[in-house]
């Protein structure tokens, strides 16, 4: 695992219980902490993968973007997203991945309901998680993005970025009325930002009058899902179960998201069957060591 910072991470731990799961013995995962300083140890690190014979790396913030220009290959949807979090050494040669859009659509549809052609999804954010999701996300009716009115030209070049690809979108600064029409109108409503995540855990996007304003009987008709894994559940999913909705916490994405990084690796497939399994297990060490 490449990235700054890195010790809060339990991937090391999920993928090496997956390692155990799938019967592959003495296999580790190391956590490389490069400073965002020094992009040049990011370009020795990136070669040491190809030439000691690594598996492969998954790459965290900050350096899903500037990884990019290390690899040899990457696939499509590394193109359209313009974010790596997966990379597979093939015989010297690495390839670039993105699973965590595949990850947070398995979980929506897994713990959810499918999405369908007709549905209208609101995203909150339109960073590397946004743009992810918004890239794996299959063909839907609406998609409205909301995104702080200080970092709205980030919003609109995702909507330039992803109206090539024929998606329909709209942009709108994260503002209390904003937030209220869209959720009247929405069927799936998706935090991709990092708000509400430890240590400031007591944060949220939506408030209670947000939802007073939409009324339960409508709130209780949609998904919501939160890309934060820790804590478990969110203010912000908290506050959706509260007014009948159905939720879906970013633990699922993180587990969805490694179970495909690891078969890429190493050609394992993990069973869906042992999802609740891995859930049970991350939450407890996320638990013991965050001290909750």
């Amino acid at each position: 695992m490449i990235g700054d910072p890195v010790e809060h991470s339990v991937s090391d731990f999920m993928f090496r219980y997956f390692a155990k799961l799938t019967g592959i013995e003495n296999y580790n995962h190391l956590k490389i902490k490069i400073s965002k300083a020094d992009l040049e140890n990011l370009k020795i690190t990136m070669k040491a993968i190809a030439v000691f014979g690594f598996m492969g790396a998954n790459i965290t913030l900050p350096y899903k973007e500037k990884a990019i220009k290390y690899l040899d290959i990457i696939d499509k949807t590394v193109q359209r997203i313009g974010a790596v979090n997966t990379i597979v050494n093939k015989k010297g040669k690495l390839i670039g991945y993105n699973t965590d859009g595949h990850g947070a659509i398995k979980a929506v549809e897994t713990k959810l309901r499918p999405l369908k052609s007709a549905d209208r999804v609101v995203v909150f954010g339109a960073g590397g998680a946004a743009r992810a999701i918004i890239g794996s996300l299959p063909q839907v009716s609406h998609l409205t993005v909301l995104n702080r009115p200080s970092d709205f030209n980030q919003a609109e070049k995702l909507k330039k970025d992803f109206i090539k690809c024929g998606s329909r979108i709209e942009t709108k600064s994260l503002t209390d009325r904003n937030i209220v029409s869209a959720i009247r109108e929405a069927d799936f409503v998706i935090n991709a930002t990092p708000v509400g995540m430890y240590p400031k855990t007591g944060a949220s996007l939506i408030y209670k009058s947000h939802f007073d304003s939409i009324g339960r009987s409508r709130i209780k008709n949609l998904g919501f899902f939160d890309a934060v894994f820790n804590p478990f559940e969110t203010e912000f999913l908290k506050l959706a179960k509260q007014y009948g909705a159905k939720t879906c916490p970013g633990i699922y994405m993180m587990i969805y998201q490694g179970i495909k990084a690891f078969r890429l690796w190493t050609g394992k497939v993990v069973s869906e069957g042992k999802v609740e399994e891995v859930r049970r297990l991350l939450q407890k060490t996320i638990n013991s060591r965050y001290g909750k």
